[in-house]
Protein backbone atom coordinates (compact mmCIF):
# COMPACT_ATOMS: atom_id res chain seq x y z
CA UNK A 1 0.00 0.00 0.00
CA UNK A 2 1.44 3.55 -0.96
CA UNK A 3 0.18 7.19 0.14
CA UNK A 4 0.59 10.22 -2.13
CA UNK A 5 -0.47 13.20 -1.77
CA UNK A 6 -0.85 16.11 -4.33
CA UNK A 7 0.83 18.68 -2.52
CA UNK A 8 3.81 17.10 -1.36
CA UNK A 9 6.68 19.22 -0.14
CA UNK A 10 9.89 17.55 -1.86
CA UNK A 11 12.56 16.23 -0.32
CA UNK A 12 14.91 19.20 -0.27
CA UNK A 13 12.46 20.71 2.32
CA UNK A 14 13.41 18.03 5.01
CA UNK A 15 17.37 18.31 4.13
CA UNK A 16 19.37 20.34 6.81
CA UNK A 17 19.94 23.93 5.71
CA UNK A 18 23.64 24.32 4.03
CA UNK A 19 25.70 26.94 5.88
CA UNK A 20 26.00 29.11 2.77
CA UNK A 21 21.81 29.40 2.51
CA UNK A 22 21.56 30.74 6.37
CA UNK A 23 20.95 34.84 7.24
CA UNK A 24 22.83 36.55 9.65
CA UNK A 25 21.12 37.36 12.60
CA UNK A 26 20.22 41.22 13.50
CA UNK A 27 23.10 42.58 15.79
CA UNK A 28 21.03 42.37 19.27
CA UNK A 29 21.57 45.79 21.60
CA UNK A 30 24.19 45.88 24.19
CA UNK A 31 23.16 45.61 27.62
CA UNK A 32 24.88 48.73 29.77
CA UNK A 33 27.04 46.18 31.43
CA UNK A 34 28.36 45.59 27.60
CA UNK A 35 28.77 49.05 27.04
CA UNK A 36 30.44 49.79 30.23
CA UNK A 37 33.03 46.85 30.30
CA UNK A 38 33.70 48.11 26.66
CA UNK A 39 34.45 51.64 28.09
CA UNK A 40 36.58 50.28 30.80
CA UNK A 41 39.24 48.60 28.56
CA UNK A 42 39.22 51.27 26.18
CA UNK A 43 43.07 53.55 26.74
CA UNK A 44 42.58 57.31 27.63
CA UNK A 45 43.56 58.10 24.00
CA UNK A 46 40.49 56.10 22.83
CA UNK A 47 38.30 57.42 25.18
CA UNK A 48 38.91 60.83 23.92
CA UNK A 49 38.72 59.93 20.39
CA UNK A 50 35.35 58.09 21.02
CA UNK A 51 33.92 61.83 22.98
CA UNK A 52 35.35 63.72 20.19
CA UNK A 53 33.64 61.79 17.66
CA UNK A 54 30.55 61.71 19.92
CA UNK A 55 30.86 66.33 19.71
CA UNK A 56 30.49 65.29 16.04
CA UNK A 57 27.70 63.01 16.39
CA UNK A 58 29.78 60.10 15.26
CA UNK A 59 29.68 56.57 16.55
CA UNK A 60 32.93 54.94 16.72
CA UNK A 61 31.67 52.15 13.79
CA UNK A 62 30.37 55.19 11.60
CA UNK A 63 33.98 56.13 11.67
CA UNK A 64 35.27 52.99 10.56
CA UNK A 65 33.03 52.58 7.97
CA UNK A 66 34.21 55.70 6.16
CA UNK A 67 36.97 55.97 3.26
CA UNK A 68 40.15 57.32 4.50
CA UNK A 69 40.34 60.57 3.48
CA UNK A 70 37.11 61.52 5.20
CA UNK A 71 38.38 59.76 7.94
CA UNK A 72 41.38 61.72 7.79
CA UNK A 73 39.35 64.89 7.48
CA UNK A 74 37.41 63.86 10.68
CA UNK A 75 41.27 63.49 12.60
CA UNK A 76 42.55 66.51 11.09
CA UNK A 77 38.72 68.15 13.10
CA UNK A 78 39.51 65.96 16.19
CA UNK A 79 43.45 67.16 16.46
CA UNK A 80 42.57 71.12 16.03
CA UNK A 81 39.22 70.50 19.15
CA UNK A 82 42.18 68.88 21.00
CA UNK A 83 44.42 71.96 20.17
CA UNK A 84 41.61 74.24 20.96
CA UNK A 85 40.72 72.84 24.75
CA UNK A 86 44.78 73.06 25.23
CA UNK A 87 44.93 76.75 23.98
CA UNK A 88 41.70 77.32 26.47
CA UNK A 89 42.70 76.20 29.61
CA UNK A 90 41.00 72.73 29.48
CA UNK A 91 38.22 71.83 31.67
CA UNK A 92 37.86 74.30 33.94
CA UNK A 93 35.04 72.72 36.28
CA UNK A 94 34.89 73.20 40.09
CA UNK A 95 37.37 71.42 42.61
CA UNK A 96 39.87 70.60 39.52
CA UNK A 97 42.69 73.41 40.74
CA UNK A 98 42.48 74.11 44.87
CA UNK A 99 44.72 76.73 46.16
CA UNK A 100 45.68 75.11 49.57
CA UNK A 101 48.37 78.41 50.79
CA UNK A 102 45.70 79.93 52.87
Amino acid sequence: MSVSFSGALPTAAFEKPKATTLTAKPAEAKTPEQKFLEYAKMTPAERMHAAMLAQMGLTEDQFKAMDPAAQQKIEDKIRDMIRQQAANGGDKRAGMITDKSA
